[in-house]
C-alpha cells in the first residue's frame, strides 16, 4: 500500500511546487514574467520583469522584452527602459525602433529624429525607416530634409503609391509644382484610384498648362467627392484660362456653396467678376474679409484691383503699399 499511495503524493507536491512557483521546480522571475505576460497579465509581468531586472541590471534582452510590453499602456516607462540598453548591447538597433515607434507616435519629434537617424544607420536599406524621417520632416515643416528622405523611400520601395505621393506634396511645399506631375503619375499608376493623387494632379497640370489634363482629373475627382471645393477651385480656374468664363463662374460658385469663408475661392470668384468688368460686386465681396486676410499677398492684390477699377484709386494704393511692406518682412525674416 505504501508503494502504491508514495508516487501519487510525489506526483502530487510535484504538480503544487510548479504551479505555486515554489520548491525544486519553480521559474525564475524571468520566466515568470513571461509565462505570465504570454497569459495577459500586464501589470503582474512587469513587475516580475522588474524584479529580475534589479538582479540583473545588464539583461538588456529582458529590459527591451519590458519595453516592449509597457508601450501600449505607459509609453513614458517604455522610453525609459529601452533608453537604458546601450549602443554595445546586441539589442540596441531593436531598441532604437521600439524608440522611433514610440517617439514618432507621441508626437516627441526631437526624440524620433534622432532615434531615426540612428536607426537609419543600422539599416540603410530600409524604406520604412526613409518614409518616417521623410514624414517627420514634412510634418515639422522641413521640406529639403523631407525631399532628401522621400526620394530614398521612394528608391527603396518603389511599389508603394503613398510614399510617390508624399514626395509630390513635398514638391509641391518647395514651390516645385512642376516636378510633382512624374511621382502622382506613378501613385496613380500603383493605385488607380487614389484620391489625393488624382486631386494633386489636376492643380499640378493646371500649373503646367495641360489644361485638359487638369479639366479630366477635377471631373474624376468631382465625381467622387463633389464637395471638394478645392478641386473645384482648380476646375474653376482651369475653365477660366480657357477662356470660358461662364461655366468657370458657376464652378466657383458651387465651390463657395460648399466653402462660403473660403478666402481663395472668393479670389478667384472676385478676379472672374472683374473680368466681366463688375469691379463694385467684387470689391463688395473682399473689403469685408479684410480684417482677417489682411497678411495675404494674393487677397491684397485682387482686393487692390477691385478698389482700382471700381473708382477707389486711393484706397487701392494703400492696398498695394502694404503688399510691399509684407514682401519686405518676409525678406528681413528670410
Amino acid at each position: 500500500l505504501i508503494l502504491t499511495v508514495a508516487p501519487a503524493v510525489i506526483l502530487a507536491s510535484t504538480a503544487v511546487a510548479y504551479f505555486t512557483d515554489f520548491g525544486p521546480f519553480a521559474l525564475n522571475q524571468l520566466e515568470q514574467a513571461r509565462r505570465v505576460a504570454t497569459n495577459g497579465h500586464t501589470s503582474a509581468a512587469v513587475k516580475l520583469y522588474l524584479a529580475h531586472l534589479d538582479a540583473r541590471p545588464k539583461d538588456y534582452a529582458a529590459r527591451l522584452e519590458l519595453g516592449k510590453l509597457l508601450k501600449p499602456i505607459n509609453a513614458s516607462f517604455a522610453l525609459e527602459q529601452l533608453q537604458e540598453i546601450p549602443d554595445s548591447a546586441a539589442e540596441y538597433p531593436q531598441a532604437i525602433w521600439h524608440i522611433a515607434h514610440v517617439a514618432t507616435v507621441g508626437k516627441q519629434d526631437a526624440l524620433a529624429e534622432e532615434a531615426l537617424q540612428k536607426l537609419s544607420e543600422f539599416r540603410p536599406n530600409d524604406g520604412g525607416v526613409a518614409l518616417s524621417l521623410a514624414e517627420l520632416y514634412y510634418r515639422t515643416d522641413r521640406f529639403a530634409e523631407a525631399l532628401t528622405w522621400a526620394r530614398r523611400a521612394v528608391r527603396l520601395q518603389s511599389g508603394r503609391a503613398r510614399t510617390w505621393l508624399l514626395l509630390a506634396e513635398i514638391l509641391d511645399n518647395l514651390k516645385r509644382p512642376g516636378e510633382m506631375l512624374r511621382p502622382l503619375q506613378r501613385a496613380i499608376e500603383l493605385d488607380p484610384n487614389l484620391y489625393a493623387a488624382h486631386a494633386n494632379l489636376a492643380f499640378a497640370f493646371h500649373f503646367s498648362g495641360r489644361l485638359d489634363e487638369s479639366e479630366n482629373e477635377a471631373h474624376w475627382c468631382l465625381e467622387r467627392q463633389p464637395e471638394d471645393f478645392a478641386v473645384r477651385r482648380w476646375l474653376a480656374m482651369t475653365l477660366r484660362d480657357r477662356g470660358d468664363n461662364v461655366a468657370a463662374l458657376n464652378q466657383i460658385r458651387l465651390a463657395l456653396a460648399s466653402a462660403p469663408t473660403n478666402v481663395e475661392c472668393r479670389i478667384v470668384e472676385a478676379d472672374l467678376l472683374l473680368f466681366q468688368r463688375d469691379a463694385d460686386q467684387a470689391y463688395d465681396l473682399l473689403k469685408p474679409l479684410y480684417p482677417v486676410h489682411s497678411n495675404r499677398r494674393d487677397f491684397l492684390g485682387s482686393l487692390a484691383r477691385a478698389a482700382a477699377m471700381s473708382g477707389r484709386r486711393e484706397e487701392s494704393r494703400g492696398y498695394l503699399r502694404e503688399i510691399v511692406q509684407l514682401i519686405e518682412r518676409e525678406s528681413a525674416q528670410d
